[in-house]
């Protein structure tokens, strides 16, 4: 190897657990956690892929003992480093750090947490991409345009809001020209409350979330006005196309959550290659 060529990453002796938070009464994080699963699976650059969730079967902590390959990393499909990420769910998984140590009924074991699929440097150009790409299918003037930027927002932690803050101020340097507004589920400004914050010809809305469960496919588009039960809206997101509604003259379009689509997989990709290359 000369010494300007790259390093060449190893998973195959290792597993790869996608994690989310999920919910006991709804699908939670869990439908885009197992495509995404699947799909790296299919690269069969790993020993195992899997995906386990905090508050709904299969749980995280269940399918992290089920491994038995010397290394595991752990990958939390999630929007930012808040709560769950730093404390619930190391917690969960008896974790001590970025690489924890133990003894399993298989021998030794290297456990790797990454940092969020969130947080990975590219999200924000992924993401303006999405928002791009759908404004111009629906053939959206940005001109005459605005986008509503959604995150979590907690009354723990201001990470959420803080991340989703960064990333909205991001997206106009990947081609998103249209005014940018934020909106949150927990904290203010209330994304029931957006007829307050935009008054543009047609409203595009983007939800900054990783899980494509209750939040994305019901709660949101909810508060914006669409019917969520119709036929039409639910065959639309479950195939991760924006949907539409015109209300007083006013265009609304709702886009599925980040979380859902195809490139999530080369981020969570992304996430290992650098928990790997920082312990190397």
């Amino acid at each position: 190897m000369t010494k300007d060529a790259p390093t060449v990453l190893d998973y195959g002796r290792a597993g790869l657990l996608i994690t989310a938070h999920g919910s006991p009464s709804t699908p939670g994080g869990r439908t885009s956690s197992r495509k995404h699963a699947d799909t790296i699976r299919k690269l069969a650059l790993f020993a195992d892929v899997r995906a386990g969730f905090l508050t709904e079967k299969p749980f995280a902590k269940d399918v992290l003992d089920d491994f038995d390959t010397p290394e595991v990393y752990v990958v939390p499909n999630l929007a930012c480093a808040g709560f769950i990420t730093t404390t619930k769910l190391p917690q969960a998984l008896s974790l001590t750090g970025a690489v924890t140590e133990r003894i399993t009924p298989g021998g030794r074991q290297r456990v790797f947490l990454t940092d969020p699929v969130g947080t990975d440097p590219a999200i924000a150009k992924t993401f303006a991409i999405r928002i791009r790409a759908a404004m111009d299918e629906l053939s959206i003037d940005q001109d005459d345009a605005a986008v509503v930027v959604i995150g979590h927002g907690s009354q723990r932690s201001r990470a959420s809001f803080e991340h989703t803050t960064v990333i909205a101020g991001e997206l106009g340097r990947h081609g998103v020209s249209a005014p940018i507004f934020t909106s949150f589920l927990e904290e203010t400004p209330f994304i029931k409350d957006w007829r307050a914050q935009a008054d543009a010809k047609t409203i595009v809305f983007a939800p900054f979330l990783i899980s494509d469960g209750y939040h994305g496919s019901d709660e949101i588009p909810r508060e914006i006005g669409f019917d969520i039960k119709s036929d039409a809206f639910t065959k639309r997101l479950g195939a991760i196309q924006p949907n539409e509604l015109t209300v007083n003259g006013q265009r609304l379009v709702y886009l599925p959550p980040l979380g859902d689509v195809p490139e999530m997989a080369d981020l969570i990709l992304t996430r290992v290659r650098a928990a790997q290359s920082a312990t190397a």
